[in-house]
């Protein structure tokens, strides 16, 4: 992988509808001519899956997408390695040789100008070293009124269309050590849990094995080193896998699922974090006053 622009790596499964869908709207994304994509494609977790395994093998063989990017190419596992795995070790091999990288799912549908948002963003903070990540996803229906930006910066992780650097990425540690320094430190919990109290809760049960998650961890990593994210201030990707199809994305459980196709002009700045802006951003992730008191009884 060569060249200034960040690699795009795509993680795949069993879902080959999905997937054609999410490599056809970045192979429309200006840039995409000029990017290196990489497709992770997971092998079978038990029988039932290995049709839509083989199904979504036969996408990736489709010459067309050859043609469409610079570079192309398929790493196929034969193993069910499982998302978190996947990412963390598919995104390291990627940043080892790059030093940074764009990461989608194989439900996301990106806008006109995803790929050169990223890449600007990624240029434009690569010397800011208390950024830690960038997302073109914007969980508010619209930015708070009167915010000026077209970017914002919020101390919470992104795991939909996001991109980061290697000098970062491998200071992460995965084992999350830092978590019990969360019930230990009160200031450090409120920092954590500062852009919705549903952390907290996916940590837990993360270190509990109940669910395998490479973004709490990186997210825990993020708020131990004082890293926030730069977000867009406009949606610029959605994800198709709010109908029942996915893993970790439940029918109905979508966040923002509006956003303009054709992308939205934007001036990268240095920002503060906003008030009104984090207020959203802990309406959104926290949720229902019903869904906050449950996750608060658990975690006592």
């Amino acid at each position: 992988m060569t060249g200034s622009l960040a690699p795009v790596v795509v993680f795949a499964y069993n879902r080959p509808d999905h997937l054609r869908q999410t490599l056809d709207a970045l192979a429309e994304a200006s840039l995409a001519g000029d990017s290196h994509v990489r497709v992770y494609a997971d092998g079978p977790r038990n029988a039932a899956a290995r049709e839509g395994v083989e199904a979504v093998r036969k996408v990736l063989a489709d010459r067309v997408w050859h043609h469409r990017f610079r570079v192309f190419e398929v790493v196929a596992s034969e193993a069910n390695n499982g998302l978190a795995k996947a990412i963390i070790t598919g995104v390291t091999d990627v940043l080892t040789l790059t030093g940074k990288a764009i990461v989608l799912e194989d439900d996301l549908i990106v806008s006109r100008d995803f790929l050169r948002f990223m890449n600007d963003a990624l240029d434009f903070y690569a010397s800011d070293k208390s950024v830690g990540s960038i997302s073109g996803f914007c969980p508010l229906q619209a930015p708070p009124r009167g915010y000026p930006h077209d970017v914002m910066r919020v101390p919470r992780n992104c795991s939909t269309g996001w991109a980061t650097w290697a000098d970062r990425w491998q200071e992460v540690d995965w084992s999350a050590a830092d978590a019990a320094r969360l019930y230990r430190d009160p200031d450090f919990r409120r920092r954590f849990n500062a852009a919705g109290s549903d952390r907290l809760d996916r940590l837990r049960r993360q270190m509990k094995g109940t669910v395998s998650s490479w973004s709490i961890r990186f997210g825990l990593w993020q708020t131990a080193t004082g890293r926030d994210t730069i977000f867009s201030s406009v949606n610029r990707l959605i994800n198709s896998g709010y109908d029942g199809s996915g893993v970790n994305t439940k029918a109905g459980e979508a966040i923002n699922q509006s956003f303009q196709a054709e992308g939205s002009p934007y001036v990268l700045a240095q920002v503060e974090t906003s008030a009104d802006v984090l207020a959203g951003f802990r309406r959104v992730y926290s949720g229902s006053p019903q869904a906050r008191l449950r996750r608060f009884l658990r975690n006592l």
